[in-house]
């Protein structure tokens, strides 16, 4: 109904210290290879985060994960990717990752499973997510908040104005009503990825993990879909595809 899921302290202390040493270990072997790069926003981010490192497989196999996305979405999903990100940015204006209106798409079920590795709070980076908005007309209603990008495939948040008055709805990013998931280590958000989510009053070095999972394809549109945004369902990483789990093997099905 609403687009999101909120999981305080799902994971216990001794599991997110245990993520944060190993994604700081994965983090640091990328900055000492030779050509590394930050992004156009000056963001560490590392796709394959968990596919790439056994010793972070247990997070998409744990029921806490892998049956929360399962009952929301269906037991037959699929894994879409997953990422590490050291954020080099203090704003992300209101946008949802999945930016498509074509006819029946809302309704194809795309999942995200965050999990901040620092304590965020209204003032200091939290999401915010407006409940609802992975629905149409609400949906829809919203684009005015993106602007088309240059090359004209994609659509990208809007920035922000020095006078809010020349802003969407005549509010500034922050002002826009929402619910603010104000987090500490250990908490998971679960959000439909259709939802507008936005995050203000940031700062460079925030560290996140997220998991990502879909329903199979059903239609030409759906593969169209996935083809613009989750092409690695055609392409399974290998570890995944081979995996010992049973559970990881099924959801990490090759999709031609």
């Amino acid at each position: 109904m609403f687009g999101f899921l909120f999981q305080k302290k799902l994971l216990s202390k001794d599991e997110v210290e245990q993520l944060i040493d190993e994604a700081e270990r994965i983090w640091d072997g990328e900055r000492a290879q030779p050509g590394y790069k930050v992004d156009e926003r000056g963001s560490h981010r590392s796709k394959f985060f968990i596919e790439s490192n056994p010793s972070l497989h247990w997070l998409v196999e744990d029921d806490r994960i892998y049956g929360t996305a399962a009952q929301i979405i269906g037991s037959d999903l699929l894994f879409t990717g997953s990422e590490g990100v050291v954020s080099g940015y203090g704003q992300a204006p209101w946008h949802p990752d999945r930016r498509t209106l074509w006819p029946g798409i809302l309704g194809y079920g795309c999942v995200k499973a965050m999990i901040y590795l620092d304590e965020t709070t209204a003032d200091r980076g939290a999401l915010r997510v407006i409940p609802g908005s992975h629905r149409n007309p609400m949906h829809e209603g919203l684009y005015q908040m993106l602007r088309w990008a240059p090359e004209g495939d994609d659509m990208h948040s809007m920035g922000e104005t020095e006078n809010p008055a020349e802003m969407p709805y005549g509010l500034s990013g922050d002002q826009m009503p929402a619910f603010i998931a104000e987090s500490e280590p250990g908490d998971v958000l679960f959000f439909n990825q259709w939802l507008f989510h936005a995050a203000y009053n940031a700062w460079p070095g925030r560290r996140y993990v997220a998991a990502k999972f879909a329903q199979p394809p059903k239609n030409e549109t759906h593969l169209k879909f996935h083809h613009m945004y989750n092409w690695v369902i055609f392409d399974q990483h290998k570890a995944f595809a081979e995996h010992k789990s049973e559970r990881i093997r099924k959801m990490a099905r090759q999709v031609e």
